[in-house]
């Protein structure tokens, strides 16, 4: 694929994700209003224990199956790759069912012993569903992404999340005072009822897409008999060590949500006040921060199979010059973001929350945004480039050090949550240069400067 194409991909996807990040902004500030800091506290103690089984479940398929359809796809073997998808979907599917089966069987422990919190064992029973339904919907997503065929999924996500808030609303309504659960249980009822919305018109579009292909799928049936271990390999082998490296992340923010809760206790606030000052950063100002970096997300999602066909296809110096691009707009977004949170943090605070006691919280988290953006962008970077080990191993001193910062900076009483938000960045910014040393010789052509594709790359 031509340069000029990617950056066409990378701004429509860019586009589809800001207007899916703007639901999603709107929607935290209606969960800040219906559920308050303690709730949002509660609800991102809950939120990692969700997101490490989902690790489990589905991380790095999405990114592993968008570059398994796109070398099909670039072969000319469609009829393998309609195959590869089935099996991968339903290969996915059972696995789910084996991961809700242990989250049915630890979720009473984990509420009453990790988390500390037995209240919250009916929110982990209520993400089974959405788990089920994510497996499906993320092969399929990775499929049309690495096919560059963006527009019709986005389309159907940003409904998805548009349908949450008439969801939700009807939920806290009619069912709220008719259990005794918390109400994060039914924040996480609405997402797995808006995933059937995503699942059901997903599938109904990869049909059409595949009935619009079927003469050339039917010429090419006679490779799509492979058996199914043939098929499963490179999606195990790619998704393996992404997932690994997910896991660990998510498993070291439920370890760090408990632990800043426990340090927080320890510098003498009281649980409640814990839970708030947990989320005020985690439900507020982590929100605002993620919103430009859902433009770094989109750069990543093009990026990374395009980097994989380019380096594939020889074209080492068009490979190069695009991680340097790429390396360059998380800097670039990171340095904007940074600028905007230091001179607005006060009116932004107020504007979004009604709260005049987020802007020093705001100021900080501005300041560790260009970190955070160069660090998602260079952890891509390495599994596009086929070091997906090594980002394995880059992650894992990360979130060790994270760990580590969290347990000597947050108990200090005059740091409290701000150390948290320190301890992320400085974590953050080894993992940077660890990230960018071992994607040195990708950065650089040292053989010659000058070499352009006879093709057009740009």
């Amino acid at each position: 694929m031509a340069i000029g194409s990617v950056k066409r991909n990378i701004l429509t996807l860019t586009f589809a994700n800001l207007c899916i990040g703007l639901v999603e902004f709107v929607f935290s500030l209606y969960l800040s209003r219906v559920l308050g800091a303690g709730g949002l506290g509660m609800l991102h103690l809950v939120t990692p224990i969700n997101c490490l089984f989902l690790s489990f479940m589905t991380e790095g398929l999405v990114t592993t199956t968008s570059k398994i359809s796109a070398g099909h796809c670039a072969s000319g073997r469609l009829g393998l790759m309609d195959r590869s998808i089935k099996v991968f979907t339903a290969f996915s599917f059972v696995w789910s069912l084996v991961l809700v089966g242990v989250v049915f069987l630890t979720a009473r422990p984990i509420a009453n012993r990790f988390l500390g919190e037995p209240s919250l064992y009916y929110p982990i029973l209520s993400t089974c569903p959405l788990m089920l339904l994510m497996s499906v919907s993320n092969i399929v997503k990775g499929h049309f992404l690495g096919l560059a065929r963006i527009k019709v999924p986005a389309i159907i996500n940003v409904t998805e999340k548009l349908l949450r808030f008439p969801i939700l609303y009807l939920l806290i309504r009619f069912c709220l005072n008719r259990f005794a659960v918390p109400a994060v249980t039914f924040v996480y009822l609405c997402y797995a009822i808006g995933e059937i919305h995503s699942v059901v018109w997903l599938i109904v579009y990869y049909r059409w897409d595949r009935r619009r292909l079927s003469k050339t799928v039917e010429k090419s049936r006679r490779v799509s008999s492979a058996p199914v271990g043939t098929l499963l390999k490179p999606l195990v082998a790619g998704a393996a060590p992404i997932c690994s490296t997910q896991c660990l992340l998510e498993l070291a923010g439920a370890f760090a949500s408990v632990s800043v809760k426990s340090r927080l206790c320890a510098a003498g606030y009281s649980s409640a006040e814990a839970l708030s000052l947990l989320g005020k950063f985690r439900g507020m100002v982590f929100p605002l921060m993620s919103y430009p970096m859902i433009l770094v997300g989109s750069v990543c999602s093009i990026v990374v199979p395009q980097v994989s066909i380019l380096q594939e296809g020889g074209k080492e110096a068009a490979a190069r010059r695009l991680i340097r691009r790429c390396l360059a707009a998380a800097l670039v977004i990171g340095g904007l973001t940074a600028v905007v949170f230091l001179v607005a943090a006060d009116e932004m605070g107020y504007l979004f929350y009604k709260r005049e006691d987020l802007g020093p919280m705001i100021r900080l988290a501005g300041l560790c945004a260009p970190v955070l953006d160069v660090a998602a962008v260079s952890t891509s970077l390495l599994i596009a480039v086929g070091q997906e080990g090594q980002s394995f191993r880059n992650a894992l001193l990360q979130q060790l050090l994270l760990l580590i910062s969290i347990l000597l900076l947050v108990g200090v009483p005059a740091l409290n949550i701000y150390g948290y938000i320190l301890s992320f960045a400085l974590s953050n910014l080894i993992l940077v240069g660890m990230n960018l040393y071992f994607l040195k010789e990708h950065l650089f052509d040292y053989e010659s400067s000058s070499y352009v594709h006879k093709g057009g790359i740009y």
